[in-house]
């Protein structure tokens, strides 16, 4: 099995998206300090159940659908997390781990909403 050039391309850019929308996340958090009360981990926890219900019936899948759609920004988030407090395992859910999880989160929500549409 080859992996072509055009593969590791488009595996690049859908990584380099993940990516910047997590920062973009960061970054509007950032620059919005009102918005930094709302983010905790119960409301977090909303949110998260709130997408799972949300990405099922828009992509017309089964439950397990939405709970891999919320599983794949959650791994990235640790992973992000993990690498930028230089592998410091108590520091790994710190508040831009909460900014990062919701940019990937509003990504994941705007593909499968366009995904849907066509």
């Amino acid at each position: 099995m080859n992996i072509g050039f055009a593969q590791i391309v488009v595996i690049s850019v859908s990584f380099l998206l993940i990516f910047g929308s997590g920062y973009l996340g960061i970054f509007l958090f950032k620059q919005n300090p009102k918005l930094k009360k709302y983010v905790n981990k119960k409301n977090l926890i909303i949110l998260s159940l709130i997408y799972i219900i949300i990405v099922s019936f828009i992509a017309s899948k089964s439950p397990a659908f939405g709970i891999g759609a919320f599983i794949f920004p959650l791994i990235i988030s640790i992973i992000n997390s993990f690498f930028r407090n230089k592998l410091v395992l108590k520091k790994t859910f710190d508040e831009k781990f909460y900014h990062f999880f919701l940019g990937i989160l509003a990504f994941g929500f705007i593909s499968t909403t366009i995904g849907s549409l066509t």
